[in-house]
């Protein structure tokens, strides 16, 4: 089974990103082995920072992104539809 990249996008002190962090955390928990939380300080590139700074925490699932990701049905319906797309591609 291929594994399908979470990416959050967050900085240090945020608290709103480690609430995302752990729900994102918990649906892995839930959903198997084949997701993968990979986490994106947008303080270390400047790009990212301006583009992604008001929008965070924001969630990239297949090139899908899901700013202001805090709401826990919010976040698990968007991964679970961008797996969906990604597993359609497959």
């Amino acid at each position: 089974m291929e594994q399908t990249l979470i990416t959050l996008y967050g900085r240090p002190g945020c608290e709103l990103c480690e609430s995302t962090v752990a729900i994102v955390r918990t649906l892995i928990a839930e959903e198997g082995s084949r997701l993968t939380l990979s986490l994106v300080n947008i303080e270390e590139d400047p790009a990212v920072h301006a583009r992604l700074l008001e929008q965070i925490p924001a969630l990239e699932v297949a090139g899908r992104l899901l700013p202001l990701a805090v709401s826990p049905m919010q976040i698990a319906a968007f991964v679970r539809s961008a797996v969906g797309q990604v597993d359609g591609e497959r």
